[in-house]
């Protein structure tokens, strides 16, 4: 058996046009359609994408296949990670494009620049470029008291 992909755990998200998706995703953060594969009736079943080293399959909304997009739920509850060389470009680049600010990029006790954005799609997006290489006990040690208004200072 050969594998078009390694082995391992990866993400693969629901939007509610396929199209405008790969459009911001490319834009915004440099991501290049792989393989495209669509349903008869033209949806997109799934398209994959590379976003640096890594690989994000994407699916248009198919509800009778159990796909739904974040607006159909509500929201989403899970937050995606993409590791940078420069964050402050790429956040406001991603915001230019469309993404909502839900945490501005600041300097992080855990020894990253990190900020949160929400894509078009509703999707959320950690955007981060590491600043230190710190042990867990030393991040253990700047953990400040908690959030209070829904984000942590640095």
């Amino acid at each position: 058996m050969t594998h078009q992909r390694p082995l391992g755990l990866g993400t693969h998200i629901f939007v509610s046009d396929a199209d405008a998706a790969v459009a911001f995703y490319s834009e915004a953060f440099g991501a290049a359609e792989l393989i495209r594969h669509c349903l008869p009736d033209g949806r997109v079943l799934f398209v994959e994408l590379a976003v640096g080293p890594d690989k994000l399959l994407l699916s248009e909304e198919i509800k009778e296949l159990n796909a739904v997009a974040p607006s159909t739920l509500g929201g989403s509850p899970v937050m995606l990670l993409l590791e940078l060389e420069d964050v402050d470009t790429a956040f406001t680049h991603a915001v230019e494009m469309g993404a909502t600010v839900e945490m501005p990029v600041a300097e992080m006790f855990w020894g990253e620049r990190y900020g949160i954005v929400r894509d078009p799609f509703g999707h959320h997006w950690s955007l981060c470029t590491r600043r230190e290489q710190l042990a867990p006990d030393e991040v253990a040690d700047r953990v400040p008291p908690g959030p209070a208004d829904g984000t942590w200072t640095g």
